[in-house]
Protein backbone atom coordinates (compact mmCIF):
# COMPACT_ATOMS: atom_id res chain seq x y z
CA UNK A 1 0.00 0.00 0.00
CA UNK A 2 3.00 2.34 0.75
CA UNK A 3 4.18 1.40 -2.32
CA UNK A 4 1.26 2.40 -4.27
CA UNK A 5 0.76 5.86 -2.08
CA UNK A 6 4.50 6.74 -3.63
CA UNK A 7 4.06 6.15 -7.33
CA UNK A 8 0.54 7.89 -7.24
CA UNK A 9 2.32 10.56 -5.70
CA UNK A 10 5.19 11.02 -7.96
CA UNK A 11 2.46 10.32 -10.93
CA UNK A 12 0.74 13.11 -9.78
CA UNK A 13 3.36 15.40 -9.70
CA UNK A 14 4.40 14.59 -13.26
CA UNK A 15 0.93 15.41 -14.38
CA UNK A 16 1.13 18.48 -12.55
CA UNK A 17 4.19 19.64 -13.98
CA UNK A 18 3.32 18.36 -17.37
CA UNK A 19 0.35 21.40 -16.79
CA UNK A 20 1.99 23.86 -15.34
CA UNK A 21 5.02 23.74 -17.99
CA UNK A 22 3.08 24.77 -20.81
CA UNK A 23 1.70 27.53 -19.28
CA UNK A 24 4.96 28.95 -18.08
CA UNK A 25 5.43 28.83 -21.86
CA UNK A 26 2.28 31.00 -22.64
CA UNK A 27 2.48 33.59 -19.28
CA UNK A 28 6.20 35.00 -21.03
CA UNK A 29 4.58 34.36 -24.74
CA UNK A 30 1.30 36.40 -24.61
CA UNK A 31 2.80 39.29 -23.15
CA UNK A 32 5.73 39.00 -25.42
CA UNK A 33 3.57 38.73 -28.09
CA UNK A 34 0.99 41.44 -27.00
CA UNK A 35 3.07 44.29 -26.24
CA UNK A 36 6.76 43.54 -28.25
CA UNK A 37 5.43 41.34 -31.22
CA UNK A 38 2.33 43.21 -32.14
CA UNK A 39 3.37 46.51 -30.09
CA UNK A 40 -0.22 46.75 -28.63
CA UNK A 41 -0.62 48.76 -25.18
CA UNK A 42 -0.58 47.65 -21.21
CA UNK A 43 -4.59 48.07 -21.70
CA UNK A 44 -4.80 45.62 -24.70
CA UNK A 45 -2.34 42.97 -22.88
CA UNK A 46 -4.86 44.00 -19.88
CA UNK A 47 -7.86 42.69 -22.08
CA UNK A 48 -6.02 39.56 -23.07
CA UNK A 49 -5.68 38.37 -19.70
CA UNK A 50 -8.84 39.16 -19.05
CA UNK A 51 -9.96 36.74 -21.71
CA UNK A 52 -7.62 34.33 -20.30
CA UNK A 53 -8.91 34.23 -16.63
CA UNK A 54 -12.66 34.65 -17.34
CA UNK A 55 -13.81 31.58 -18.68
CA UNK A 56 -11.94 29.88 -15.59
CA UNK A 57 -14.05 32.10 -13.15
CA UNK A 58 -17.51 31.67 -14.80
CA UNK A 59 -16.97 27.41 -15.29
CA UNK A 60 -14.53 26.73 -12.37
CA UNK A 61 -17.58 25.45 -10.37
CA UNK A 62 -19.26 23.21 -12.55
CA UNK A 63 -15.29 22.24 -12.80
CA UNK A 64 -15.58 21.59 -9.01
CA UNK A 65 -18.89 19.78 -9.40
CA UNK A 66 -17.58 17.30 -12.02
CA UNK A 67 -14.55 16.93 -10.38
CA UNK A 68 -16.77 15.27 -7.57
CA UNK A 69 -19.10 13.68 -9.36
CA UNK A 70 -17.17 11.87 -12.11
CA UNK A 71 -13.10 10.56 -12.19
CA UNK A 72 -10.86 13.26 -11.46
CA UNK A 73 -7.99 11.27 -13.51
CA UNK A 74 -10.17 10.92 -16.26
CA UNK A 75 -11.13 14.53 -16.23
CA UNK A 76 -7.33 15.35 -16.25
CA UNK A 77 -6.64 12.76 -19.19
CA UNK A 78 -9.27 14.52 -21.39
CA UNK A 79 -8.22 18.21 -19.97
CA UNK A 80 -4.46 16.99 -21.11
CA UNK A 81 -5.58 15.95 -24.97
CA UNK A 82 -8.34 18.44 -25.74
CA UNK A 83 -5.01 21.44 -24.22
CA UNK A 84 -2.99 20.97 -27.16
CA UNK A 85 -5.08 21.71 -29.34
CA UNK A 86 -5.21 25.65 -28.40
CA UNK A 87 -1.23 25.86 -28.62
CA UNK A 88 -1.30 24.05 -32.18
CA UNK A 89 -3.81 26.32 -33.64
CA UNK A 90 -2.30 29.73 -32.68
CA UNK A 91 1.11 27.84 -33.98
CA UNK A 92 -0.63 27.90 -37.22
CA UNK A 93 -2.25 31.33 -37.17
CA UNK A 94 1.82 32.38 -36.62
CA UNK A 95 3.07 29.99 -39.49
CA UNK A 96 0.37 31.53 -42.36
CA UNK A 97 1.06 34.94 -41.35
CA UNK A 98 -2.27 35.30 -40.18
CA UNK A 99 -1.59 36.02 -36.63
CA UNK A 100 -3.57 38.91 -34.91
CA UNK A 101 -5.77 39.98 -31.91
CA UNK A 102 -8.52 37.70 -32.34
CA UNK A 103 -6.09 34.50 -32.72
CA UNK A 104 -4.76 35.05 -29.57
CA UNK A 105 -7.56 35.94 -27.57
CA UNK A 106 -9.71 32.66 -29.13
CA UNK A 107 -6.67 31.17 -27.50
CA UNK A 108 -6.50 32.46 -24.73
CA UNK A 109 -10.32 31.40 -23.90
CA UNK A 110 -9.59 27.65 -24.58
CA UNK A 111 -6.96 27.71 -22.23
CA UNK A 112 -8.55 29.58 -19.65
CA UNK A 113 -11.75 27.43 -19.93
CA UNK A 114 -9.41 24.22 -19.93
CA UNK A 115 -7.54 25.78 -16.43
CA UNK A 116 -11.39 25.70 -14.93
CA UNK A 117 -11.71 21.92 -15.32
CA UNK A 118 -8.04 20.60 -14.83
CA UNK A 119 -7.55 22.54 -11.68
CA UNK A 120 -10.17 21.37 -9.60
CA UNK A 121 -9.68 17.40 -10.27
CA UNK A 122 -5.74 17.69 -9.44
CA UNK A 123 -6.65 20.22 -6.38
CA UNK A 124 -9.05 17.44 -5.08
CA UNK A 125 -6.56 14.84 -5.55
CA UNK A 126 -4.11 16.04 -3.20
CA UNK A 127 -5.62 15.64 0.09
CA UNK A 128 -6.19 11.83 -1.55
CA UNK A 129 -2.48 11.55 -2.05
CA UNK A 130 -0.89 13.58 1.22
CA UNK A 131 -1.98 11.23 3.90
CA UNK A 132 -0.99 12.40 7.74
CA UNK A 133 0.99 14.99 5.75
CA UNK A 134 -1.33 17.83 3.82
CA UNK A 135 0.50 20.88 4.72
CA UNK A 136 3.72 19.50 3.61
CA UNK A 137 1.85 18.02 0.58
CA UNK A 138 0.55 21.49 -0.48
CA UNK A 139 3.77 23.30 -0.11
CA UNK A 140 5.48 20.77 -2.35
CA UNK A 141 2.64 20.96 -4.63
CA UNK A 142 2.86 24.53 -4.83
CA UNK A 143 6.62 23.77 -5.26
CA UNK A 144 6.43 21.75 -8.07
CA UNK A 145 3.55 24.07 -10.00
CA UNK A 146 6.04 27.15 -9.81
CA UNK A 147 9.55 25.00 -10.40
CA UNK A 148 7.11 23.83 -14.13
CA UNK A 149 6.63 27.22 -14.64
CA UNK A 150 10.25 27.89 -14.81
CA UNK A 151 10.88 25.19 -17.36
CA UNK A 152 8.14 26.89 -19.12
CA UNK A 153 9.81 30.43 -18.87
CA UNK A 154 12.76 29.23 -19.62
CA UNK A 155 11.20 28.07 -22.71
CA UNK A 156 9.13 31.23 -23.28
CA UNK A 157 12.14 33.50 -23.06
CA UNK A 158 13.49 31.93 -26.13
CA UNK A 159 10.56 33.02 -28.60
CA UNK A 160 13.08 35.51 -29.86
CA UNK A 161 15.58 32.69 -31.12
CA UNK A 162 13.34 29.91 -32.09
CA UNK A 163 10.49 31.71 -33.09
CA UNK A 164 7.32 31.43 -31.45
CA UNK A 165 5.83 28.52 -33.07
CA UNK A 166 8.18 25.98 -32.49
CA UNK A 167 7.31 27.14 -28.81
CA UNK A 168 3.83 26.61 -29.44
CA UNK A 169 4.67 22.79 -30.61
CA UNK A 170 6.72 22.38 -27.53
CA UNK A 171 3.55 22.99 -25.37
CA UNK A 172 1.52 21.53 -26.94
CA UNK A 173 3.42 18.23 -26.89
CA UNK A 174 4.13 18.68 -23.32
CA UNK A 175 0.12 18.55 -22.70
CA UNK A 176 -0.12 15.74 -24.18
CA UNK A 177 2.56 13.50 -22.23
CA UNK A 178 0.08 14.36 -19.31
CA UNK A 179 -2.46 11.87 -20.79
CA UNK A 180 -0.16 9.19 -20.08
CA UNK A 181 0.48 10.41 -16.80
CA UNK A 182 -3.24 11.02 -15.48
CA UNK A 183 -4.00 7.25 -16.81
CA UNK A 184 -1.41 6.12 -13.90
CA UNK A 185 -3.62 7.78 -11.23
CA UNK A 186 -6.88 6.08 -12.32
CA UNK A 187 -7.04 4.05 -9.15
CA UNK A 188 -7.31 7.20 -7.14
CA UNK A 189 -11.08 6.99 -8.37
CA UNK A 190 -12.23 4.09 -5.89
CA UNK A 191 -11.83 6.29 -2.97
CA UNK A 192 -14.05 9.41 -4.45
CA UNK A 193 -16.74 6.53 -5.76
CA UNK A 194 -16.78 5.23 -1.88
CA UNK A 195 -17.33 9.08 -0.51
CA UNK A 196 -19.76 9.45 -3.74
CA UNK A 197 -21.82 5.97 -2.30
CA UNK A 198 -21.84 7.33 1.20
CA UNK A 199 -23.83 10.53 0.44
CA UNK A 200 -27.35 11.25 -1.26
CA UNK A 201 -26.78 12.60 -4.79
CA UNK A 202 -28.70 15.34 -5.36
CA UNK A 203 -29.39 18.08 -9.07
CA UNK A 204 -25.86 19.72 -10.22
CA UNK A 205 -27.23 23.27 -8.93
CA UNK A 206 -27.71 21.87 -5.63
CA UNK A 207 -24.61 19.97 -5.63
CA UNK A 208 -22.92 23.58 -6.23
CA UNK A 209 -24.78 25.60 -3.84
CA UNK A 210 -23.91 22.62 -0.98
CA UNK A 211 -20.11 23.69 -1.62
CA UNK A 212 -20.79 27.26 -1.60
CA UNK A 213 -23.52 26.85 1.66
CA UNK A 214 -20.45 25.10 3.21
CA UNK A 215 -17.84 27.83 2.87
CA UNK A 216 -20.15 30.63 3.90
CA UNK A 217 -20.99 28.67 7.33
CA UNK A 218 -17.88 26.93 7.97
CA UNK A 219 -16.54 29.42 10.70
CA UNK A 220 -13.59 31.59 9.05
CA UNK A 221 -13.33 30.21 5.52
CA UNK A 222 -15.42 33.47 4.23
CA UNK A 223 -12.92 36.37 5.39
CA UNK A 224 -10.26 34.10 4.06
CA UNK A 225 -11.28 33.48 0.67
CA UNK A 226 -12.58 37.66 0.11
CA UNK A 227 -8.57 38.12 1.66
CA UNK A 228 -7.37 35.58 -1.18
CA UNK A 229 -10.02 37.58 -3.79
CA UNK A 230 -8.65 40.94 -2.98
CA UNK A 231 -5.11 39.18 -3.46
CA UNK A 232 -5.67 38.13 -6.59
CA UNK A 233 -7.19 41.42 -7.67
CA UNK A 234 -4.14 43.92 -6.91
CA UNK A 235 -1.38 41.40 -7.31
CA UNK A 236 -2.24 38.60 -9.84
CA UNK A 237 -3.06 41.62 -11.82
CA UNK A 238 -0.37 43.15 -11.05
CA UNK A 239 1.80 39.86 -12.03
CA UNK A 240 0.33 39.40 -15.30
CA UNK A 241 -0.10 43.02 -16.81
CA UNK A 242 2.23 45.52 -14.79
CA UNK A 243 5.56 43.40 -14.08
CA UNK A 244 6.18 43.02 -18.10
CA UNK A 245 4.50 46.34 -18.88
CA UNK A 246 7.16 47.98 -16.66
CA UNK A 247 9.50 45.49 -17.90
CA UNK A 248 8.79 46.96 -21.69
CA UNK A 249 8.39 50.82 -20.69
CA UNK A 250 11.40 51.50 -18.09
CA UNK A 251 13.95 48.70 -19.22
CA UNK A 252 12.83 48.06 -22.87
CA UNK A 253 12.64 44.44 -22.21
CA UNK A 254 12.38 41.68 -24.88
CA UNK A 255 11.20 38.13 -24.49
CA UNK A 256 14.16 37.17 -22.30
CA UNK A 257 13.68 39.96 -20.15
CA UNK A 258 9.97 39.15 -19.74
CA UNK A 259 11.17 35.46 -18.67
CA UNK A 260 13.90 36.55 -16.52
CA UNK A 261 11.06 39.14 -14.70
CA UNK A 262 9.06 35.83 -14.08
CA UNK A 263 11.93 33.30 -13.57
CA UNK A 264 12.41 35.84 -10.40
CA UNK A 265 9.33 36.03 -8.81
CA UNK A 266 8.88 32.36 -9.23
CA UNK A 267 12.60 31.66 -7.77
CA UNK A 268 11.30 33.44 -4.47
CA UNK A 269 8.43 31.01 -4.31
CA UNK A 270 10.55 28.25 -5.04
CA UNK A 271 12.97 28.70 -2.36
CA UNK A 272 10.36 29.98 0.10
CA UNK A 273 8.76 26.76 -0.63
CA UNK A 274 12.31 24.59 0.04
CA UNK A 275 12.15 26.17 3.05
CA UNK A 276 8.92 25.47 4.35
CA UNK A 277 9.44 21.82 3.01
CA UNK A 278 12.27 21.52 5.27
CA UNK A 279 11.31 22.75 8.43
CA UNK A 280 7.60 21.42 8.22
CA UNK A 281 5.39 24.43 7.91
CA UNK A 282 4.54 27.10 9.99
CA UNK A 283 2.39 26.36 12.80
CA UNK A 284 -0.22 29.51 12.52
CA UNK A 285 -0.88 29.57 8.63
CA UNK A 286 -3.25 32.58 9.90
CA UNK A 287 -0.67 35.11 11.18
CA UNK A 288 1.48 34.37 8.13
CA UNK A 289 -1.34 34.78 5.38
CA UNK A 290 -2.03 38.44 5.84
CA UNK A 291 1.72 38.96 7.24
CA UNK A 292 2.68 37.97 3.67
CA UNK A 293 0.45 40.29 1.87
CA UNK A 294 2.18 43.44 3.81
CA UNK A 295 5.38 41.82 2.78
CA UNK A 296 4.52 41.81 -0.82
CA UNK A 297 3.06 45.08 -0.59
CA UNK A 298 6.56 46.78 0.53
CA UNK A 299 8.13 44.52 -2.28
CA UNK A 300 6.00 46.02 -5.11
CA UNK A 301 7.48 49.36 -3.74
CA UNK A 302 10.97 48.55 -4.39
CA UNK A 303 10.16 47.26 -7.71
CA UNK A 304 8.51 50.71 -8.36
CA UNK A 305 11.44 52.44 -7.28
CA UNK A 306 13.88 50.30 -9.02
CA UNK A 307 16.57 52.33 -11.11
CA UNK A 308 17.89 49.31 -12.58
CA UNK A 309 16.70 46.37 -13.91
CA UNK A 310 19.20 43.85 -12.26
CA UNK A 311 17.49 45.95 -8.83
CA UNK A 312 13.71 45.15 -10.47
CA UNK A 313 14.46 41.44 -10.68
CA UNK A 314 15.88 41.58 -7.16
CA UNK A 315 12.46 43.03 -5.81
CA UNK A 316 10.31 40.62 -7.66
CA UNK A 317 12.81 37.47 -5.93
CA UNK A 318 11.43 39.20 -2.67
CA UNK A 319 7.88 39.27 -3.47
CA UNK A 320 7.97 35.86 -4.88
CA UNK A 321 9.56 34.64 -1.47
CA UNK A 322 6.34 36.70 0.25
CA UNK A 323 3.70 35.15 -2.69
CA UNK A 324 4.88 31.53 -1.94
CA UNK A 325 3.69 32.45 2.03
CA UNK A 326 0.85 33.39 1.42
CA UNK A 327 -0.62 31.09 -1.50
CA UNK A 328 0.88 28.08 1.13
CA UNK A 329 -1.17 28.86 3.81
CA UNK A 330 -3.97 29.90 2.24
CA UNK A 331 -4.24 26.94 0.37
CA UNK A 332 -3.60 24.87 3.51
CA UNK A 333 -6.70 26.43 5.46
CA UNK A 334 -8.91 25.58 2.67
CA UNK A 335 -7.20 21.69 2.41
CA UNK A 336 -7.81 21.04 6.09
CA UNK A 337 -11.00 22.60 6.28
CA UNK A 338 -12.82 20.52 3.50
CA UNK A 339 -15.11 17.46 3.28
CA UNK A 340 -14.24 15.03 0.87
CA UNK A 341 -17.49 14.18 0.02
CA UNK A 342 -17.51 17.96 -1.76
CA UNK A 343 -13.76 18.69 -1.54
CA UNK A 344 -13.71 19.38 -5.33
CA UNK A 345 -16.22 21.91 -5.02
CA UNK A 346 -14.80 23.84 -1.53
CA UNK A 347 -11.42 24.04 -4.19
CA UNK A 348 -13.51 24.85 -6.49
CA UNK A 349 -14.47 28.05 -4.84
CA UNK A 350 -11.31 28.47 -3.41
CA UNK A 351 -9.83 28.50 -7.26
CA UNK A 352 -12.45 31.02 -7.94
CA UNK A 353 -11.25 33.66 -5.27
CA UNK A 354 -7.74 32.56 -6.06
CA UNK A 355 -8.68 33.81 -9.97
CA UNK A 356 -11.32 35.78 -9.78
CA UNK A 357 -10.14 38.62 -9.24
CA UNK A 358 -7.26 38.97 -12.11
CA UNK A 359 -9.16 39.24 -15.14
CA UNK A 360 -10.65 42.49 -13.37
CA UNK A 361 -7.31 43.50 -11.68
CA UNK A 362 -5.61 42.83 -15.19
CA UNK A 363 -7.97 45.55 -17.09
CA UNK A 364 -8.42 47.96 -14.77
CA UNK A 365 -3.93 48.37 -14.04
CA UNK A 366 -3.52 47.99 -17.95
CA UNK A 367 -5.38 51.13 -17.82
CA UNK A 368 -3.92 52.28 -14.72
CA UNK A 369 -0.30 51.45 -16.68
CA UNK A 370 -1.73 53.59 -19.49
CA UNK A 371 -2.89 56.57 -17.23
CA UNK A 372 -0.89 56.85 -14.28
CA UNK A 373 2.03 54.86 -15.38
CA UNK A 374 3.27 51.12 -15.08
CA UNK A 375 6.02 52.19 -11.50
CA UNK A 376 3.65 53.88 -10.16
CA UNK A 377 0.47 51.80 -10.67
CA UNK A 378 3.05 49.29 -8.66
CA UNK A 379 2.11 52.01 -5.64
CA UNK A 380 -1.36 51.90 -6.00
CA UNK A 381 -1.18 48.04 -5.96
CA UNK A 382 0.76 47.94 -2.93
CA UNK A 383 -0.63 51.22 -0.96
CA UNK A 384 -4.46 49.09 -1.37
CA UNK A 385 -3.53 46.02 0.02
CA UNK A 386 -2.18 47.80 3.30
CA UNK A 387 -5.75 48.67 3.53
CA UNK A 388 -7.44 45.33 3.01
CA UNK A 389 -4.98 43.58 5.44
CA UNK A 390 -5.43 46.27 7.84
CA UNK A 391 -9.70 45.64 7.29
CA UNK A 392 -8.59 42.29 7.26
CA UNK A 393 -7.23 42.13 10.70
CA UNK A 394 -9.63 44.50 11.92
CA UNK A 395 -12.57 42.18 11.32
CA UNK A 396 -11.21 39.53 12.56
CA UNK A 397 -12.48 40.17 16.36
CA UNK A 398 -16.02 40.12 14.53
CA UNK A 399 -15.52 36.18 13.48
CA UNK A 400 -13.73 33.10 15.50
CA UNK A 401 -13.69 29.45 14.00
CA UNK A 402 -14.95 26.70 15.16
CA UNK A 403 -12.66 24.01 17.21
CA UNK A 404 -13.29 21.63 14.40
CA UNK A 405 -12.48 23.62 11.87
CA UNK A 406 -8.73 22.35 11.54
CA UNK A 407 -8.30 25.73 10.74
CA UNK A 408 -5.02 27.46 12.84
CA UNK A 409 -6.14 30.52 14.15
CA UNK A 410 -4.60 33.05 16.56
Amino acid sequence: MANQTIRLQRWYMLCLVSFVAPVGIQTVLLPWLVVVEMERSGAILGLVQFCLQLPAILLVLLGGLLADRLDRAKILMVSHGIGALPPLVLAYGILTAALDLPWVIAYALAMGALTAFAQPARDGMLNQIAQNELQRAVTITMGLTFGGQVVGFLLGGTAEAIGPAILLLAQALIMLMGVGFAMKLLPLGEAQRKALMAQKESGSGAAILEGIKWVATASGMLPILLLVFMMSLLYGGAYMVLVPVVAKEAYGAGATEIAQCFMAFVGGTILITTLLVKIGGLKHPLRAFPLALIGGGFCLILAASATTFEFYLASLVLWGMCGAIAMSMSRTLLQQAAPEAFRSRVLAIFSLANLGGMPVGGLILGFSSVSLGAQKSLWVVALTMFIVVLIFQISRSLWRPSADASTEVV
